[in-house]
């Protein structure tokens, strides 16, 4: 599935350069699958970013010990982008809170089979940097951007994860006004 949305999304890089989103979805597993960020791909990288960083993520581990999460696995896609494999009976929504509190972090998705992944650029360059050509599921959806409304980061980017429901993802194009 990473391969064909890849294709899907680079056919679609004239909507927008700034970048570009995947809600995966892959097989269901019995363990939750929490993707989160620690910084922005394009945050200033002063003496201590990668020590600050290093310490934030241990902390997010240490949290979700403390909630009674069990970690199976812990994967770096970039030096501030994660994915954790966990057991947990908890409140997602008590579980995603304590994550967001410690400093820079932000909670892309948590599910037992949804993944989103997102960054700055195009379809190619995500799929690169997150090894998406492995990726096997049964359907996504996507969305590349050209910022118009809010900053070019990562938090701006589509598709957002419905906090705090398993597993739904939202893409839309434009603006939610009046809701």
């Amino acid at each position: 599935i990473g391969v064909d949305m890849t294709r899907m999304l680079q056919s679609m890089k004239h909507r927008g350069p700034d970048s570009t989103g995947y809600a995966l979805y892959g097989p269901a597993d019995s363990s939750y699958l929490m993707r989160y960020t620690l910084a922005d791909a394009n945050d200033a990288r002063d003496f201590e970013f990668e020590e600050r960083l290093e310490g934030n993520r241990r902390e997010v581990e240490a949290r979700l010990v403390q909630l009674g999460a069990r970690i199976e696995e812990v994967e770096f896609d970039t030096e501030y982008a994660f994915r954790v494999k966990l057991s947990y009976d908890g409140d997602l929504k008590t579980l995603a809170d304590y994550v967001e509190d410690v400093p820079g972090a932000e909670v892309l998705s948590l599910g037992r089979s949804l993944e989103i992944v997102k960054d700055l650029g195009d379809a190619e360059t995500v799929s690169d940097q997150y090894h998406l050509d492995k990726m096997r599921g049964t359907h996504a959806i996507g969305h590349v951007r050209m910022a118009t409304e809010s900053d070019v980061d990562i938090s701006g980017a589509h598709p957002y994860w419905a906090y705090p429901f398993s597993d739904i993802a939202v893409v839309h194009n434009g603006q939610l006004t009046n809701y």
